[in-house]
């Protein structure tokens, strides 16, 4: 009798866990901001956090994290659980390429995933790749796309310096880029 209470118990425990995890919904991802109605970027969600960006509407997740850092098996396997398209653009924090911007701008020129949810670790990258994509493809200004940029958390360092040096080379409206 006792371990049926116990066991009783535990699983409430889980289940009000879970309640209050979904609850929060995408508000609880870290770092999580919304720069339009289309796109948000911030750091990695946990699966659950994966499945709360599906119930928010979004139809897309574009990971930009390299596979060395960590195993992101359980949120893609989550995305396509949930009917979201789930995509992979490694960005390497110490030495980002010119590569793996073209790469990010043509998966967020195919209109069938936004809305995207962009993440890395703490969401620098994703902000730093916004702002070359408000830049090159949206026809923004510098100024205007570094400050989105800044509200998403991207306030200095190296990701803020390559989007500034990328956005100087490719030049705003280039679709060569």
């Amino acid at each position: 009798m006792r371990r049926q209470a116990a066991l009783f118990i535990a699983v409430v425990g889980v289940l009000a866990a879970a309640a209050v995890l979904a609850a929060e919904g995408v508000a609880a991802i870290e770092r999580f901001h919304r720069v339009s109605d289309r796109v948000a970027v911030g750091a990695q969600p946990t699966p659950e956090q994966v499945a709360a960006l599906s119930d928010a509407g979004f139809n897309g997740i574009i990971n930009l994290r390299e596979d060395a850092e960590f195993n992101d098996a359980p949120q893609a396997h989550e995305a396509r659980i949930h009917g979201m398209q789930f995509v992979r653009v490694p960005v390497s924090k110490e030495n980002p390429s010119d590569d793996s911007v073209k790469k990010f701008l043509a998966e967020t020129d195919e209109a069938a995933i936004y809305p995207v949810y962009v993440y890395c670790a703490e969401g620098h990258r994703a902000a730093a790749f916004w702002m070359i994509r408000r830049v090159v493809r949206d026809g923004w200004t510098l100024s205007s796309a570094e400050a989105e940029a800044t509200r998403a958390g991207l306030t200095e360092g190296r990701m803020l310096d390559f989007a500034r040096a990328y956005v100087a080379r490719h030049g705003k409206g280039s679709k060569a880029s």
